[in-house]
């Protein structure tokens, strides 16, 4: 069977200089990006890719240089009561997974119109200041107006520059990405059934793998990196992860705003406080990237055994609280399922997959335990390899 998945490449990440550095979250290849089942358009739900791994052999044990992503189950299939694998055999059929469902879609066109109008709205009132200048010029040397004028005319190049690049970003957007079938980048492999009685601590299994569209991923595909930047700045990231200025980071906000994430924390680290907050309480925060909150912090419980009541009977959960405060909100949203908890390490503490409202909002993030989805992946993938930074190695291009 052919590959339904047609143009275009998974977007780079660009330089915070490019105005569109932030709105193309949602195309990029990095964790978070929103996903939805090409089986389920009428309901249009969806959710957040967590991590990327190599597959290193299929299933017969011959090499392989598919690269795989994990989200949650009932992000990538509505049958959650059944276990689900991908035959393989010539002519199966495939169940192929999207990039931005219609409203993620719709969000991100009404995000870059959004800023669009905003750059030509500067840019008009930059060109009027200017010509003010212009016409207001002093008769004797004035160093002061000398440097208004350089800088009001740097202000409106960049407008006019930011105006043309985003107008630019539209139109493709428009005209190769609007096709609901041009945003297929993978399909399905493995899914098991939802489930809580499948391990002796009733950890939530709710875990689905694709395989990736080489040719969606192959040019941009970086690894298992979250990017950073566009809701908060990196003094306040910083800050998030270590409130207490007496207890010393070890997070180094990265340069590119690309941080990286690799291995997990076991289930005695979860239990294990390893800083303090701004009362000089032991304490975790730890953050996610998901399609519909973005960027967020939380507080992890430092109870691993938390009860979770989604599944018949009682499973066990990584929780997380809300951080608080006017700017943070709630840590996580519907469509945010399948998205990588992670601490300031970059270890992965959980995937998350539910959340308990309280009020309008959820005041609990439930996540499976990040050690327990790598027993749980490498069982099924014992070549599982999520360290790698390139979509294939360089024998790999070579050989192909």
């Amino acid at each position: 069977m052919e590959s339904l998945a047609g143009p275009p490449e998974m977007m780079p990440v660009v330089r915070d200089t490019n105005p569109t550095h932030w709105i193309r979250r949602a195309v990029t290849a990095v964790l978070g990006v929103p996903l939805a089942a090409q089986t389920d358009t009428d309901h249009d739900s969806q959710g957040s890719l967590g991590l990327f791994f190599h597959r290193g052999k299929d299933r017969h044990g011959k090499k392989s240089k598919e690269v795989m992503a994990i989200t949650n189950k009932h992000v990538v299939s509505k049958e959650t009561n059944e276990d689900y694998e991908y035959s393989g055999r010539q002519g199966a059929r495939k169940q192929y997974i999207r990039n931005c469902g219609h409203r993620r879609f719709e969000q991100l066109l009404n995000e870059t119109r959004a800023l669009l109008a905003e750059k030509l709205g500067d840019a008009k009132q930059f060109a009027e200041q200017l010509a003010e200048l212009l016409a207001d010029r002093p008769e004797a040397e004035d160093a002061s107006y000398d440097l208004d004028l350089k800088h009001k005319g740097q202000e409106l190049e960049r407008a006019e520059s930011d105006v043309g690049i985003l107008d630019d970003f539209l139109m493709l957007l428009e005209s190769t990405w609007s096709d609901a079938f041009d945003r297929i980048i993978a399909w399905l492999d493995w899914a098991p059934k939802i489930a809580n009685n499948v391990n002796p601590r009733g950890y939530t299994r709710d875990i689905g793998v694709m395989t990736l569209e080489k040719d969606k991923f192959v040019k941009n595909f970086k690894g298992n990196f979250v990017y950073l930047a566009g809701k908060f700045t990196s003094d306040e990231i910083i800050a998030c992860f270590y409130p207490n200025a007496a207890n010393p980071p070890v997070f180094e906000y990265p340069k590119n705003h690309l941080f990286r994430l690799l291995g997990c924390v076991d289930a005695a680290g979860l239990s294990s406080p390893y800083f303090l907050d701004e009362n000089k309480n032991p304490c975790f925060t730890v953050a996610k990237q998901g399609q519909t909150t973005d960027l967020t912090f939380g507080h992890q419980s430092e109870l691993e055994a938390y009860t979770c009541r989604d599944l018949e009977g009682e499973s066990w959960e990584v929780a997380v609280l809300n951080f608080g405060g006017r700017k943070h909100g709630n840590f996580s949203a519907k469509g945010d399922s399948g998205a990588a908890i992670f601490n300031a390490e970059g270890k992965l503490v959980a995937l998350l997959h539910s959340g308990m409202a309280g009020g309008m909002s959820n005041h609990v993030t439930f996540g499976t335990p990040g050690h327990y989805v790598y027993e749980v992946i490498t069982a099924q993938y014992p070549d599982a390899d999520f360290s790698r930074l390139k979509y294939e190695d360089d024998d790999d291009a070579t050989a192909a």
